[in-house]
């Protein structure tokens, strides 16, 4: 039998202001849904180097590649009106 997917935890913020946190958010669904990173990148039609990269918070990342992804899992992005945010949110 194969190697199991171990889950990992979302981002600790409600914001995703930066690479770093939407590549957090992408492993955790993936991984919560069990399934491998080979796995996902063939549903998301994307590279598993790409894919990896993405959820290491690369920042060079492509935007089509980073929607593929978010689409194929079923990630939604939203937005917020300006005054929802605190002085202290950073845009990077």
């Amino acid at each position: 039998m194969g190697k199991q997917v171990t889950q990992s935890t979302m981002p600790e913020t409600d914001l995703i202001l930066d690479p770093v946190n939407l590549g957090k958010l992408i492993k955790a669904k993936r991984t919560a849904m069990k399934m491998k990173l080979a796995d996902c990148a063939a549903l998301c039609g994307v590279g598993i180097n790409t894919l990896s990269r993405i959820e290491n918070g690369n920042p060079n990342s492509t935007l089509g590649a980073t929607f593929s992804i978010l689409k194929g899992l079923g990630i939604r992005l939203s937005h917020l009106e300006p005054s929802k945010y605190t002085p202290d949110d950073e845009w990077v």
